[in-house]
């Protein structure tokens, strides 16, 4: 026995929300899958932007003020009022310096031949630093920074802001210079 039953006809809103795709190619996962992407485009570039190292986030040194003129003139009344005190500091600075300048090694004299005359060398200046070391130099960014003449962690610590804009911009570095510390890095790693 069959029993022949008739479907209702279908109104047009309903055909249409039926017909609607379903599934992977529903427009529904490309509005998610594009709200997705912006979101992790967004995180990234904020990511992005932030320091990379703790010395990056520390403040920068700022220079103090000159001494006004008063001050200055106290500090002369202070040095005359007690001149034995001001030689009694300068002594053992005095005994410091000249120690150190006995200790400090020899330069190495080196004959080049095409000139042939003796050539000084100082022995910082035969060895270079490893700036890989540094948090965001690798070996590509060293091999340019070697070709500008940069190999030592006391030159990139006395980096002046200049120095610093002109180098970010002429090697391409985006910023990294500033936003990575190399400065702060190089002044811990070079004991300054």
């Amino acid at each position: 026995m069959t029993v022949d039953a008739k479907l209702p006809e279908l109104d047009d809103a309903t055909a249409k929300a039926l017909r609607l795709p379903v599934g992977f190619t529903s427009p529904l996962w490309l509005m998610i899958g594009s709200a997705a992407m912006v979101g992790a485009a967004f995180f990234w570039a904020t990511k992005w932007m932030q320091p990379a190292t703790v010395d990056a986030l520390a403040p920068t040194a700022k220079l103090l003020p000159k001494p006004e003129p008063e001050v200055e003139a106290a500090i002369e009344k202070a040095a005359e009022a007690a001149p034995e005190l001001v030689e009694a500091a300068v002594e053992p600075v005095v005994e410091v310096v000249e120690a150190l300048i006995e200790a400090m090694p020899e330069p190495e004299v080196v004959f080049d031949p095409v000139i042939e005359a003796p050539v000084f060398v100082e022995p910082a200046a035969l060895e270079a630093d490893d700036l890989t070391v540094m948090t965001g130099i690798g070996p590509k960014v060293a091999a340019m920074l070697a070709d500008k003449g940069v190999t030592r962690f006391a030159q990139i610590a006395a980096w002046s802001e200049d120095e610093i804009a002109a180098l970010d911009k002429e090697l391409k570095l985006m910023g990294r210079i500033g936003r990575e510390a190399w400065v702060a890095q190089a002044k811990r790693l070079a004991g300054v």
